[in-house]
């Protein structure tokens, strides 16, 4: 009888080990999850159509130029918004003639382009999710022969924002994409990842207790 009991005390000592490990295993799916639906909160805006279309060739010179998102645009409303879009030729004059507006997922500035040519569409505004993105495309302006074009010379410098769209952005010239992508992202998945780190320390530290007790009682 002293045997079997002797026989079946580490079994029942081991216990708490079992149970620390299998909180650690919990703890680890839990973690895995929440990195999992921290990436697409980090997910920046992407541009799914402009007007004029990206590379296109318009004959007839718009009255404004929209770029269109995949999810709404937050506008700050304020001097200096960071809702910027300059649509500058190829000299490097901007042809936008006022501020841009933003309604929904749209952001829409008005413009009076000059002699035909390639016009760039610089843009940068706040994603849905809180952080800055910016971006470019390009497209052609070709009127018929004969056709007038705007004899007005384009405004100085950007209507509205303190700089450039294009201030600070990457590259994707004429893809329509976003661009220059900012590291608050980067930086809330690295405190995921630490916090993810010291609770995996924690956790094993209690299986070593566990264990130590274990062999105590064994």
């Amino acid at each position: 009888m002293t045997a079997r009991r002797a026989l079946a005390r580490p079994s029942g000592a081991r216990r708490p080990a079992v149970a620390a490990l299998a909180a650690a295993g919990a703890l680890g799916l839990a973690l895995v999850g929440a990195v999992g639906a921290a990436a697409p909160a980090s997910a920046h805006n992407v541009v799914v159509g402009t007007a004029p279309a990206t590379g296109s060739t318009v004959t007839e010179a718009p009255e404004t130029v929209d770029v269109t998102f995949d999810d709404v645009v937050l506008d700050l409303s304020a001097e200096g918004s960071s809702t910027v879009v300059t649509v500058t030729d190829a000299d490097g004059a901007d042809h936008a003639t006022g501020c841009p507006t933003t309604q929904d997922r749209t952001v829409s500035v008005p413009v009076s382009l000059g002699a035909a040519g390639e016009y760039t569409v610089d843009w940068r505004i706040v994603s849905a999710d809180g952080h800055p993105t910016s971006g470019e495309f390009t497209f052609t302006y070709d009127p018929p022969e004969g056709a007038a074009t705007s004899a007005a010379p384009a405004p100085e410098g950007t209507p509205c924002g303190s700089s450039a769209a294009g201030d600070g952005a990457g590259t994707g010239a004429s893809t329509g994409t976003s661009t220059g992508a900012s590291d608050a992202g980067a930086s809330e998945l690295v405190v995921v990842l630490g916090i993810a780190g010291g609770v995996v320390v924690l956790a094993g530290a209690a299986v070593l207790v566990a264990l130590r007790l274990a062999r105590r009682r064994d």
